[in-house]
């Protein structure tokens, strides 16, 4: 039996203060909660709870000094949830940083261990 395959693995977030502001699951969050226009909805894609996904939405807020998400409550139009203008900024700028990434890594990887 030879050698195993190695492979490389990673996960990068943003930090302030030496706390977590976003990753990509969070990034994902954000994302869902674009698409569906609803926290409950995204929540729900991503197999958590409501309580859980807003209090990430809430410690993402606070640590990084932003508003990323408005919502409404009931009403004739319905409750609901969407971006802020910086929310989707931020979004945006995440994006721009992880873009390439991971290949990057791999390429590093490949580059020290073959």
């Amino acid at each position: 039996m030879g050698p195993r395959r190695m492979r490389v693995k990673s996960k990068v977030w943003i930090e302030a203060g030496g706390e977590v502001i976003a990753g990509d699951g969070k990034i994902h969050l954000l994302k869902l909660i674009e698409t569906t226009g609803s926290i409950q909805n995204a929540a729900e894609e991503m197999g958590m709870s409501y309580r859980h996904a807003w209090g990430f939405l809430k410690k993402m807020e606070k640590r990084g000094k932003i508003k990323l998400v408005e919502t409404q409550v009931g009403g004739r139009e319905g409750g609901g949830a969407k971006l802020t203008a910086q929310g989707r900024d931020f979004l945006q700028r995440y994006a721009a940083f992880r873009e390439g990434l991971d290949e990057f890594i791999e390429d590093k990887f490949q580059k020290a261990f073959s």
